[in-house]
């Protein structure tokens, strides 16, 4: 019979086993039921352990790290056979409490497949490192169904001292049938010290595995510190770093413009434009409008698939850069025979879309 656990924890293996770990960790720390390394199961045993696990938790919790989807769209990829697929299938058909955990540059992807497109409209969590503690917190507050069960966490304890009492009774009733209370009374003595010792013996091995899982966190937090790289976070809102230089105003500034020569370059130049935009060399006060490149990758069916997501870079002619403008837009072709047929889809998009904000933000120059 499958073990019931209270928190499940979904997670694809590639960018997300230290988060999972971590939460895991941090979970059964605080008392809470956790399944976690569900995935070792071989092949063939979702029906009989995987689905009735996701079927007895309360609460799901999925980790979203860049790229935890790709599978999805991989037409070699059997659905059947991506366990984080099925979980989040799983979840969703037994209405369970799903809580997103977003980490550091993950970005929904347009057009995920119908049958788990759903947990897009779950309330999610940024998981960012530098806040896990206030997001950690949050979550077993306000998003969690499950509740820590002391008893759970310390059973052997709590069975070894309820045994040592009960040892305890018996010896001092079998003392005192015997008409032998001053023996009986050293004898009470002597398991009472003895019991105390096991209980001191049992809150210092307690306390070794405490501070061996919190040097495990610390330990977690220093790589997350010395090697992940820095990563700016997608937002709705446009991006303004702090600029390396203040432009000087001129009512009379020129503005040229730098993207790339292919069709969604040119789209975004239609909808950039009216901000007075010129294809002409940058010289002396002026400023130029930047624009990144599309990434285009062939499959293994030789076919071509493209991504885009727009930032805008304004730099002066020396290109010391003033601001960066950016959207949470990740755009996707379907994959082509050709890279030009890819990127016209991408551009389609595109000219369908309002950049007002970025032609005021350029005006402003």
């Amino acid at each position: 019979m499958s073990k019931k656990f209270g928190i499940f924890i979904s997670y694809r293996r590639k960018g997300g086993y230290d988060t999972a770990k971590l939460l895991y960790d941090r979970l059964r720390m605080d008392g809470y039921s956790v399944s976690f390394d569900i995935d070792t199961l071989e092949k063939g045993n979702f029906d009989d352990e995987l689905e009735q696990r996701v079927n007895n938790c309360k609460d799901f919790l999925l980790v979203l790290n860049p790229g935890v989807f790709d599978r999805f769209f991989d037409p070699e990829c059997d659905p059947k056979e991506d366990w984080v697929r099925q979980e989040i299938i799983c979840a969703l058909e037994n209405n369970k409490n799903i809580v997103p955990l977003i980490l550091d540059g993950f970005v929904y992807p347009k057009n995920l497949p119908d049958d788990v497109k759903n947990i897009t409209k779950k309330n999610a969590i940024d998981l960012n490192p530098k806040h896990f503690e206030g997001a950690y917190a949050r979550m077993k507050q306000k998003f969690l169904l499950s509740k820590p069960r002391w008893a759970t966490r310390h059973k052997k304890l709590i069975i070894f001292s309820l045994l040592a009492v009960v040892l305890l009774g018996i010896a001092a009733y079998i003392y005192k049938q015997k008409d032998l209370q001053i023996q009986a009374e050293l004898q009470a003595e002597r398991i009472a010290a003895q019991y105390a010792d096991s209980i001191k013996i049992a809150m210092r091995q307690a306390d070794s595995i405490r501070k061996a899982e919190l040097d495990s966190v610390k330990r977690y937090y220093n790589s997350i510190k010395n090697t992940q790289p820095k990563a700016q976070k997608a937002s709705t809102q446009i991006e303004k770093p702090v600029p390396q230089k203040s432009p000087s105003k001129s009512s009379n500034k020129s503005i040229h413009w730098s993207g790339p020569n292919d069709v969604i370059g040119q789209a975004m130049f239609e909808k950039l434009e009216p901000a007075g935009i010129k294809k002409t060399k940058c010289s002396h006060s002026g400023i130029v409008v930047k624009l990144n490149k599309p990434n285009c990758k062939n499959d293994d069916l030789a076919r071509i698939t493209c991504t885009y997501s727009p930032i805008m870079t304004i730099t002066d002619c020396d290109n010391n850069s003033y601001d960066v403008f950016r959207t949470n837009e990740n755009f996707k072709s379907s994959p082509q025979t050709d890279e030009n047929s890819a990127k016209e889809e991408i551009a389609s998009e595109l000219r369908s879309l309002n950049f007002k904000d970025w032609v005021s933000e350029i005006k402003k120059f």
